[in-house]
């Protein structure tokens, strides 16, 4: 009976703590139990994904042809707005440093009708754009809620999406982050963690605004002790300048709130033999 009680509190959402106006965290681990939610109705809100849609363009690209995983794009020797975005680009890189010519010479490459097939397919936020197939990311034609980020990386990760599994793994390479640590077009920031030791991050920030409205974002997946969770944090606002980095600091203040109780879990199954099914992703 007691070994009952543990697992089903192993499958129940953590509480989500309190969290701003304009604010939402949505984690959710991918072998069941329900989502932990801090945000409400925020959660729900579309704006543009900005650089997080380099995920979905990156299996677009792939699964299209258009690029492998050996292909380096040339950069063209102009200005570019970041220094990290002035030399030529593989995949995997341009994922990393979030390099948004890479993605604009893939998408006029892979074409309106195939990027509609393919957003879809993966039932990615309004799945749908209007405008100019280079920018459409960017520039508040296709949107995305909290929620719905969630539920595309829940799929991804599962491999649930109609594209190669070959094509997810180069995908997820590109986003796997030195520990504590995350890249961007600005560099290397810190991603402080407090998690237990070894666990995995692949992540992907995304920044940008529309019509005075400026969000902030990263997405991705933790692995941690044999579990492995996808989460989707942002922040949003119309009236106050937003860091680079808003969108991660808020991850990490709710997702360091969730890290004790996975301590906790973990030591009180651990005598009832459930921490090896757990480590299994059975639980």
């Amino acid at each position: 009976m007691l070994g009952f009680v543990l697992m089903w509190r192993l499958l129940t959402p953590a509480p989500p703590p309190p969290v701003a106006a304009g604010t939402c965290v949505v984690v959710a681990p991918l072998d069941g139990g329900g989502e932990t939610v801090a945000g409400g109705d925020e959660c729900d809100r579309r704006t543009l994904p900005a650089s997080t849609f380099k995920i979905p363009h990156a299996l677009i690209a792939l699964d299209t042809g258009v690029v492998t995983d050996k292909t380096v794009m040339k950069w063209d020797g102009r200005k570019k707005d970041f220094p990290a975005w002035e030399r030529d680009h593989t995949l995997d890189s341009a994922i990393k440093s979030s390099v948004v010519w890479f993605f604009q010479e893939a998408a006029r490459s892979i074409g309106r009708e195939r990027e509609l097939q393919h957003l879809r397919a993966f039932a990615y936020g309004s799945q749908t754009f209007e405008r100019q197939v280079d920018s459409f990311w960017l520039n508040g034609d296709l949107t995305i809620s909290p929620r719905e980020q969630v539920a595309f990386l829940k799929r991804m990760y599962a491999y649930d999406l109609p594209i190669d599994k070959r094509h997810i793994d180069t995908v997820k390479a590109a986003m796997t982050m030195p520990p504590g640590k995350i890249l961007n077009a600005l560099g290397v920031h810190e991603f402080p963690l407090r998690w237990p030791a070894g666990t995995v991050a692949r992540l992907k920030t995304g920044n940008g605004g529309v019509s005075g409205e400026r969000a902030s974002w990263v997405v991705g997946e933790l692995e941690s002790a044999g579990r492995a969770y996808v989460f989707a944090s942002r922040v949003r606002s119309s009236t106050r300048t937003l860091e680079n980095t808003a969108g991660v600091d808020l991850a990490v203040r709710v997702l360091n709130t969730m890290a004790p109780q996975l301590r906790a879990m973990r030591q009180r199954t651990k005598p009832f033999g459930l921490e090896g099914r757990r480590q299994d992703g059975k639980t």
